[in-house]
């Protein structure tokens, strides 16, 4: 027993947090057959940047951006060959279900709604595709003074879900994981904002690069695939 705890080795996962459920999942079951405790930290993508930048450790980062990867990227801090597109999902506008019968992507600038919760703008991919939305309707000005800001997807999903807000911008996958307390209202015409890519890669100067590689690879297995699209994630 000793010797087998002895080899039990930990490496570090940082994820956008609309990954938490499904991500979660996937680490459970590699771990019944690995010898890797994976510990797994989700935020914000563009707060889990700043915290690599900050020298926070990291075996491998799962993005809900492109540019947050990018801006890594161009740091040198990630493998670059390793990089890849793993995941795509939607922009899904949520009501409470108070306020479900008076929201509607029209009615975000009328007197129906009168809050808005979208993830922080320059931290959270979610919420930097809603502001994209808001600016090719033409309305970023009249729902200016509504929004109420999360510091991730998870945190707009329970704005929502509790009524502290009339509605929101999620993805669809966190938008399902609450379809017993939120009303879904739409999906997002896509040609309002940028392309939803989750891009992972693993890290230049992962603390444990072996046990990085494997599970890397292991995010693309079936199990893995499965698991994603459970939770309404299209695979690449």
């Amino acid at each position: 027993m000793q010797a087998l705890i002895a080899q039990v080795q930990s490496m570090t996962v940082l994820a956008a947090a609309s990954l938490t459920d499904a991500l979660n999942d996937i680490i459970t079951e590699y771990e019944k057959d690995s010898n890797y405790k994976i510990t797994p930290s989700y935020a914000g993508s563009g707060d889990l940047v700043q915290q690599i930048e900050g020298g926070a450790p990291c075996d491998i980062f799962i993005s809900a951006s492109k540019a947050n990867m990018d801006q890594l990227e161009d740091e040198d801090m990630i493998n670059s060959d390793s990089r890849q597109d793993l995941l795509t999902n939607r922009l899904t506008l949520i009501a409470s279900k108070e306020k479900a019968d008076d929201v509607t992507m029209d009615s975000l600038a009328t007197d129906s709604v009168g809050s808005i919760a979208i993830g922080e703008v320059e931290t959270v991919p979610a919420g930097k595709y809603a502001s994209e939305v808001f600016d090719n309707l033409g309305i970023t000005d009249q729902v200016a003074d509504k929004l109420i800001y999360g510091k991730d997807v998870r945190a707009v999903l329970n704005y929502v879900s509790t009524g502290d807000v009339d509605c929101g911008f999620v993805y669809r996958t966190d938008a399902e994981l609450e379809k017993d307390n939120v009303a879904i209202i739409c999906d997002v015409d896509e040609s309002l904002h940028d392309p939803i890519v989750y891009p992972a890669a693993t890290m230049k100067d992962a603390p444990e690069a072996d046990g990085a590689a494997d599970f890397y690879k292991y995010l693309t297995t079936d199990f893995a695939k499965k698991t994603f699209e459970k939770y309404g994630f299209t695979v690449k």
